[in-house]
């Protein structure tokens, strides 16, 4: 069994999370149209994927249920898809509400609800401190 709730934050709008509150995120580098999933390996190891068995059951909450569905991994698992595109976790979440994979590479964020990126973070500027003289 695998939940997904829509959760909101205030940087990057509305993003799903996981049954433990774990931010999900989809990478550029898959596609929705076909479904494909091309973190393996290493990439798995960082961004692990989220798996169900088959048959599962999935139950989104904030999530359209027809939004949802599932692709076959290289390795003959099957992962969790929203709006087509496949979803992670991030190993270095590590409690509810984490979003520490949020722009990796310019190419890992926050799945919205329908399957879309979320909003990049905001870029912090830092102005450097004057020197005394």
């Amino acid at each position: 069994m695998v939940q997904l709730r829509a959760t909101n934050q205030a940087d990057i709008g509305t993003y799903v999370a996981d049954g433990r509150g774990m931010t999900l995120y989809r990478f550029d580098k898959d596609s929705a149209k076909p479904s494909k999933a091309t973190c393996a390996g290493d990439c798995a190891k960082t961004w692990p994927p989220l798996l169900i068995s088959s048959p599962g059951q999935i139950y989104p909450d904030g999530v359209d249920p027809q939004l949802v569905g599932y692709v076959e991994r290289p390795d003959g698992t099957c992962q969790v898809t929203i709006g087509g595109w496949p979803v992670y976790r991030f190993a270095r979440d590590t409690a509810p509400g984490d979003i520490r994979g949020q722009g990796v590479g310019g190419t890992w964020f926050a799945v919205a609800p329908t399957g879309e990126r979320t909003k990049p973070l905001p870029e912090v500027v830092t102005v450097p401190t004057p020197t005394a003289r």
